[in-house]
Parts: C-alpha cells; sequence; structure tokens
C-alpha cells in the first residue's frame, strides 16, 4: 500500500472517532447536570471518565499529525511510493521533522525521554568528579638542609696597586703588557734620564768644589784665622749639596717604573712618548691568588655572621661552577648612612678562573639541620600564611597542614606535619580537593 493511501485511511478513522465523542459529548450536554455546569456554559470539553488528558491529547495530537502529512500528499498529488518512517506512526510531518506531542504518545513520552537524558547527563556528571586525578608524588625522606644567607656583590684582589710615576721624564721604553705576571721590583718602564744623569754630575762636581773649600775651613779653624760662622757656613753648603745629590739620584732611579707589588697587569695606562709628571698613573697591578667578596650586610643580620663560615660563591660568568670560601673578617661597626657593614669572604682562586669585577652570588652558612625531613619544593602549596601538601594514602589526596623550615637545592624542610616515608604530591596538586581521589602516575 502507497503511503498517501495509508495516511487516507489514517485520517478517516479519526473523522469516524471524532464524530462518536460529538455525539457522546452532546447526549451528555443535555443532561441537567450538564447545563449547569460551568464548564459546560463555557464550551469547555471535559475529557472522559477513565481517560487521561494527556491520552486524549496524545490521540489528537496524533490525529492532526496524520492529517497534515495526508493533506500534504494529496496536496502535492505525488503518486511516488515514500518510506513508511516518513507517516507511519503519525508522529513525523511530510517533512520528517518530529511534531510537537507526537513522540511516544505525547507529552508523556516527551517528559519520560527528557528524565533519561537528565539522568544520564547527571551520571556522567557524577562519574566524571569521582575519576581518578593523575598525580606525581614523591616520597618525604631525611638529609641535611643549610640555612644561606644570600646576597651579590662583585669579586676584587686580595692586594691591588696603581703604579704611578715618581720623576717628571719621557715614556722611552715599555718592559710589560696587560696580563703579564710580574714579581715585586720588576722595571715596568724606562723613563729618560738624561736630563737627571746631568743634573747629578753638575752636583757631584759641586760637591767636590765644597769639600776641599771645607778642607781650608777646618786648617783656619784650627789656627784661629776664621771665625766659627765662616767654618759652620762651609760645612752647611757641602751637606746641602749632598742632600740634592742623594734626591737627584732618587729621581734617576725612580725614572725606572717598577712593580711594588706581586701580581698581574691589569691596566696599562701609558704609551712610549708620553711624558710623565709624578703622580701621573701608569699600571694598575692585581694580585689575584685571592678573591675577595665584599658584602654590605644589613646590621639586623648581624648575629648570624661569623669569622670562618663557609660561603658558597657562583658566578654567572662561569655557569654551573661553585667556589668555597671562608668569611676572613668582619667589620667592627655599622654604617650609619647605610645601616649595613662589611664581611669580608675570601676564596682560593689556584686555577685563575675568577677576575676581578666579576658579579657573585655570595651564600654564607650560618645554621645546618642535620636530620631533618625534606619534601620537594613543588609539593607545598602556600594560601596566604598557611603551608599545606597533600598526602596520598589509600588513593585518596588527603590535604595536610605543615611547618617549614629551611629550604635549600629545591628542597625544604618540614617541622610539624609529616613523617618521613609520606607520600606527597609534587605534580598535579593545582585544584585538587581534600579527599579526591587520585592516580599516581610515574614522572
Amino acid at each position: 500500500m502507497r503511503g498517501w493511501q495509508y495516511a487516507c485511511l489514517v485520517l478517516c478513522a479519526v473523522l469516524v472517532a471524532g464524530c462518536a465523542d460529538e455525539e457522546s459529548d452532546a447526549g451528555t450536554a443535555g443532561s441537567p447536570a450538564a447545563a449547569s455546569s460551568p464548564e459546560s456554559e463555557s464550551g469547555a470539553k471535559k475529557p472522559r471518565e477513565g481517560r487521561r488528558p494527556w491520552q486524549v491529547d496524545g490521540a489528537a495530537d496524533g490525529a492532526v499529525a496524520a492529517g497534515q502529512s495526508a493533506g500534504a500528499g494529496a496536496r502535492g498529488g505525488d503518486a511516488r511510493e515514500r518510506p513508511a518512517s516518513a507517516v507511519g506512526d503519525g508522529d513525523r510531518s511530510a517533512s520528517g521533522r518530529p511534531q510537537a506531542g507526537a513522540s511516544r504518545g505525547g507529552p508523556a513520552g516527551r517528559g519520560q525521554a527528557a528524565g533519561r537524558g537528565g539522568g544520564d547527563r547527571a551520571a556522567m556528571a557524577r562519574r566524571f568528579r569521582n575519576r581518578p586525578v593523575p598525580v606525581a608524588v614523591s616520597a618525604v625522606q631525611r638529609g641535611r638542609v643549610d640555612a644561606f644567607y644570600n646576597t651579590t656583590t662583585s669579586l676584587t684582589a686580595e692586594e691591588e696597586a696603581v703604579v704611578v710615576a715618581r720623576t717628571t721624564g719621557v715614556v722611552e721604553t715599555i718592559f710589560v703588557e696587560e696580563g703579564d705576571l710580574v714579581k715585586a721590583g720588576d722595571a715596568l718602564a724606562q723613563l729618560d734620564t738624561r736630563r737627571l744623569e746631568l743634573e747629578v754630575a753638575r752636583t757631584q762636581t759641586n760637591i767636590r768644589s765644597l769639600e776641599r773649600a771645607f778642607k781650608r775651613s777646618q786648617q783656619l779653624m784650627e789656627t784661629k784665622m776664621i771665625s766659627p760662622d765662616a767654618f759652620d757656613q762651609a760645612q752647611f753648603e757641602l751637606e746641602r749639596e749632598k742632600a740634592t745629590l742623594a734626591l737627584q739620584q732618587y729621581e734617576l732611579e725612580e725614572a725606572t717604573v717598577r712593580a711594588p707589588i706581586d701580581g698581574r697587569i691589569t691596566v696599562r695606562h701609558i704609551k712610549v712618548g708620553n711624558t710623565l709628571s709624578p703622580n701621573n698613573e701608569a699600571f694598575e697591578i692585581k694580585r689575584a691568588d685571592t678573591i675577595e667578596a665584599i658584602l654590605n650586610v644589613p646590621e639586623k643580620e648581624m648575629a648570624k655572621m661569623a669569622v670562618g663560615q663557609y660561603a658558597r660563591v657562583s658566578v654567572d660568568a662561569l655557569e654551573d661552577s661553585y667556589f668555597e670560601g671562608r668569611v676572613d673578617r668582619i667589620a667592627p661597626e655599622v654604617d650609619a648612612q647605610t645601616g649595613t657593614f662589611r664581611v669580608t669572604v675570601a676564596l682560593v682562586n689556584d686555577s685563575d678562573r675568577l677576575k676581578p669585577g666579576m658579579f657573585a652570588r655570595v651564600n654564607v652558612r650560618y645554621d645546618t639541620s642535620e636530620n631533618a625531613l625534606l619534601v620537594s619544593r613543588e609539593a607545598v602549596v602556600i594560601q596566604k600564611n598557611e603551608r599545606s601538601v597533600f598526602v596520598v594514602r589509600d588513593g585518596l589526596a588527603t590535604r595536610q597542614e605543615v611547618i617549614t623550615g629551611y629550604s635549600m637545592d629545591g628542597n625544604i624542610e618540614i617541622r610539624e606535619g609529616l613523617a618521613e616515608g609520606d607520600e606527597v604530591v609534587i605534580t598535579g596538586q593545582a585544584g585538587l580537593r581534600d579527599g579526591a581521589s587520585v592516580r599516581v602516575v610515574a614522572m
């Protein structure tokens, strides 16, 4: 049977059933009870006894849907066969879309479908909430933790000197260059000495003349031929000229610029041909066998500092390298302007890797805990003034408040709240709830 023929049969059946309902309703309306009923006066139709309203509405909706499908077929005049599913149960229109109230017997069917859909979504939400959260854990262990005072500074040499000219002269020769190692007394540069040599020769001639004059004065003084004042004057002139000779010889000697300390030439200020005057800078020498880190420590930290404390130094220019040192000396006073005091850390530089002027990070150890409980710093969750961790026991994550202590090398000391061997969450604790189900995964 074709689809449009089937639709016509359904429409006829609905019309017959409607006529029967109207006759029954008319008979009921003719009775006295029906005439006195307010519903009868308003023209509202009551459902038959033994039927629920949704049954009547559902039938009507099904009939209307079937009629619409049949009417659409008749108007279209299409003699082609249609799939039975298009009009089979009276729950779809000619376009194939579900009609309101037609699915599974009308509103009751929709309520049941909605109830099942809501229940599925609620069950799915419960399963999602109860799904184990993947986390990585680490066991609480015992170990050593040190407390450090951390600061930064620039490294300096233990000994350094600025070599200056002590006499006037023109630079003739330079014997060293920057980077050369020198010993105390080594010649660094030579100035022109011709003028000084001539002055020394002239003074020596004057001294010989004054010595002869002084001898004659002595002989005349013995015979009382000259006064004591004349004798004293001859002696004074001889001694003055000898002093002048000594000064000139000193300047002649200082015309050779020499190193005052052992060390390395770090800066050369002069060039050949430069004219130097006394106190003009010529070279800078620094001794780098021992490097010092001078710290300006706030006065509130004074109680933590002591001579001989261990220090660990890292330099940005030398990555992944640490150098050990000791607190060599502590200044006995606090700078009133800055509120700090000087602490000098000495570092042995046998390998000559440390250079004066390098930027360094200095850690001075002032306390040690030998047998402390340690966890990864990533495990500690900080909220305002509270610190807590999530401990995993029997597949559940329990939030545990802790009291922390010193931290070092990615670990932090736990003073209260945990025991050795406890497994704490180190990855995945973001958004983790107290008592949540977890699944431990390997890092």
